[in-house]
């Protein structure tokens, strides 16, 4: 139906011309740093009107972060993520009702639900609702960086084909010309995946990939690795050959995936978008309401070629897939801990080797230790520290703390700072941060 994952769970709801469009994610980890700040890049990615070919329509799509959140942090509790539609124009699709749109979902919808769906803007069929995808997608690249392992995982979706063109320009052009839309193809590269991902069968990581990736309107294909060039090669010629014990291959051709499970090298993998349904061109389609086949061209705003919008959702619904794989093989926990960070001096840093434990002056004046988390960091430098030199910044694991950790609201902020009621034991610190290698 609309909800998809077995632990990290995600839900979208909503209409295009409705008040708002949602998204749910149950089994979302407690712990987890998480402001609408987070969400502006690839939000800003995937919205229509900022770049040529897209639609003109365009919405503020600020995250409201209705549940699952409390001092800035993931509860554990189901996360709610609300995006108000401000920007429609319902008198654009009333006009079209008698004439089921070419492409689009209107025909089928109607005979499914029995006429009771809302049609505007395609409703819940819409590609109005992959901006829930991207919100999900946003919980979901913060989480997998607590995979344990020293590679930083990292998803990149980029376009490689518009309209038949490797020239994105050339692509667009061509759809310029013609007055009509155009299709693409984008590649999506995770690097940094552990071994061990995936499972045979029903649950390989193609299998949940490939139901996430069809999720995204206008999708029609998807291909791994060599993908449909693998029919074409001999078998000594697809098979990758393994170089050293951690797994690395000479090639590639199984694109990261063997057996159904991550194999530990880059997982590679393309699909093909369709031109957009909604061309300007004439076209001919049934009327409903008279039973004949009528000259139709549909009307409103609307992408010239709607894969220009894609690659962000695409890089959503791979980091859904593997951060649901990653808790089902218990690489991610219940609770993800953020780091947090004491700035400090090398002078304090000697001391506490000597003492086997970290103090600061606040300690004893207020009863705790200034801590922050990486996000923190640039503005309590530039507001207490700007001219101060030699800083050292450390890094402490909250899990190893003997001290007492609360999340506490600032007096002059809306931020929640970590304090640390006690000394830091050593062991709790597990990197030291130079001034000119600071963690921001």
């Amino acid at each position: 139906m609309n909800s998809f994952g077995n632990i990290f769970r995600v839900s979208i709801f909503g209409e295009s011309h409705g008040p708002v469009v949602g998204v749910s994610i149950d089994g979302c980890p407690a712990g987890l740093s998480l402001r609408p700040e987070d969400f502006e890049t690839d939000i800003e990615r995937r919205k229509g009107g900022m770049q040529k070919g897209t639609t003109p329509r365009k919405e503020d799509d600020f995250p409201l972060l209705q549940n699952g959140v409390f001092r800035q942090h993931t509860t554990g509790a189901p996360l709610t993520i609300l995006f108000e539609n401000k920007n429609t124009r319902s008198g654009d699709y009333e006009k079209q009702r008698s004439v089921p749109r070419p492409g689009h979902a209107d025909w089928v919808a109607d005979k499914k639900y029995g006429g009771f769906e809302d049609f505007r803007g395609g409703g819940h069929f819409s590609g109005r609702l992959t901006v829930c995808l991207v919100g999900a997608g946003v919980v979901a690249k913060k989480l997998l960086k607590h995979l344990p392992g020293k590679e930083k995982i990292e998803i990149q979706a980029t376009i490689t084909e518009i309209g038949g063109e490797k020239d994105i320009e050339s692509g667009l052009q061509k759809a310029i010309d013609q007055k009509d839309s155009v299709g693409g193809i984008v590649e999506c590269r995770v690097t940094g995946l552990p071994v061990g991902l995936g499972e045979p069968f029903w649950d390989s990581v193609e299998s949940l990939i490939s139901h996430a990736v069809f999720a995204i309107p206008a999708v029609k294909a998807i291909e791994f690795g060599a993908g449909f060039e693998a029919a074409r090669m001999f078998g000594v010629d697809h098979n990758d050959p393994i170089e050293d014990a951690s797994g690395r291959t000479r090639t590639n051709h199984a694109g990261g995936v063997v057996g159904g499970i991550t194999n530990g090298n880059e997982l590679v993998f393309r699909i093909a978008v369709k031109p957009t349904s909604s061309t300007p061109k004439e076209q001919v389609t049934l009327n409903w309401e008279t039973g004949e086949q009528e000259i139709f061209s549909v009307k409103g705003r609307h992408d010239l070629c709607i894969a220009l919008r894609v690659p962000p959702v695409l890089e959503a619904v791979t980091a859904i897939v593997l951060t649901d794989l990653a808790m089902l093989t218990g690489k991610l926990g219940r609770v993800a801990e953020e780091p947090i960070f004491h700035i400090t001096t090398p002078e304090a840093i000697k001391r506490a080797e000597e003492m086997g434990f970290l103090e600061a002056d606040s300690l004893q004046t207020e009863g705790f230790i200034h801590c922050s988390e990486a996000w923190q960091l640039p503005g309590v430098i530039d507001r207490f520290y700007k001219d101060v030199e030699g800083l050292q910044v450390v890094e402490i694991a909250p899990a190893k703390l003997t001290s007492k950790l609360v999340y506490e609201k600032a007096a002059d902020v809306e931020d929640w700072f970590p304090h640390v009621y006690g000394g830091v034991n050593l062991n709790a610190i597990v990197k030291k941060w130079a001034e000119n290698s600071l963690p921001i």
